[in-house]
């Protein structure tokens, strides 16, 4: 299979990327900044989502699974076992990817809705262990867990917010270039067939049940690569990151992007979390939106707001190479 070239980077992007360098210089309070930076976060994670969901059509419902085990662990590793963040984090990078592996196992077999309800089923069941489950801190003097949640140990002075928002930014950028660099590979492209016709892709002799457990473990990576950065921000992983929510959240972005873009889920949670998280919306009323936001796409953008614009334009360019061809 040809490789496609790699096309330069829209220019909408470069100047998204500029607006957001010099945003902090409009003299933000520390919250927004705070909001923003979990933005970017939220925004990777939401990329993850679609190379599974998006590229290569495995719709997962628990996806939140990959994000809180990585959380998780950093906790885990720092607070209860005193390992030094960095190898916390590479560890627990690890593991998401293990993570994903097995997801990617269990599911690879199954099709459609059925691979939605297992991987909600699997996210559920890490969600209410986790809610329940309590872990003695070392001293014995007291414990953490449940909802409250277990504390991340960085070992470094706190940060300051600015520095914060633009590691978190810099990671964005780097991620959004290496999951582009994915879809527009021979791997992505032979996810696109997958999600379009498993027949026609097992026909051309692509191996489906391993690109399905293929698009797990990279989705899992980069979601738990998510997951180290938020534990490192918010300095706490609760209960809350394997959430139904959280996961919901994910599959929403992309569908209002457009699945399958990579950059139409990211826009979307740049514009959907610190809109829905700097107002103060409480989560039932995030819930609701979220389905609100479903509705209007599926009506006025069925392949998600990138999608249905992309769609456009090639029509506007067929239609113009056809009139230029009388």
């Amino acid at each position: 299979m040809k490789k496609p070239r790699f096309g330069k980077i829209p220019g909408v992007l470069v100047a998204g990327a500029g607006i957001l360098l010099l945003l902090p210089l409009a003299g933000l309070d520390v919250f927004l900044l705070d909001v923003l930076t979990i933005g970017f976060l939220t925004a990777v994670y939401a990329g993850s989502w679609d190379i599974v969901g998006g590229l290569a059509g495995q719709i997962s419902l628990g996806h939140a699974l990959f994000f809180g085990t990585a959380t998780y662990a950093c906790a885990l590793l720092t607070s209860l076992l005193g390992w030094p963040f960095p190898l916390a984090a590479g560890a627990a990078l690890l593991l998401s990817t293990a993570a994903g592996a097995a997801v990617g196992a269990l599911s690879a077999p199954l099709k459609g809705p059925f691979v939605a309800l297992l991987t909600l089923a699997l996210g559920e069941a890490a969600h209410e262990f986790f809610l329940g489950q309590t872990f003695f801190s070392p001293k014995g003097a007291y414990s953490w867990g449940g909802e409250g949640g277990i504390p991340v140990q960085l070992g470094i002075p706190s940060v300051s917010p600015w520095t914060a928002y633009y590691a978190a930014l810099a990671f964005l950028l780097l991620c959004t270039w290496i999951m582009l660099r994915i879809a527009r590979s021979e791997t992505g492209l032979i996810w696109t067939a997958l999600s379009g016709s498993e027949l026609s892709a097992r026909a051309s002799g692509v191996d489906i049940q391993r690109h399905k457990r293929l698009a797990f473990v990279v989705a899992a990576a980069l979601a738990g690569a998510a997951g180290v950065g938020y534990a490192a921000c918010v300095g706490r992983a609760t209960a809350d990151d394997f959430s139904l929510e959280l996961s919901f959240q994910a599959a929403t972005f992309a569908a209002v992007g457009g699945r399958g873009t990579i950059v139409g889920p990211i826009l979307a949670a740049l514009l959907f979390h610190p809109l829905l998280q700097g107002t103060g919306i409480p989560p039932a009323g995030r819930v609701l939106l979220y389905a609100l936001a479903l509705l209007i796409t599926l009506r006025f953008f069925p392949a998600g707001v990138a999608g249905t614009l992309r769609e456009r334009a090639r029509a506007r360019r067929m239609t113009g190479r056809k009139g230029n061809g009388r």
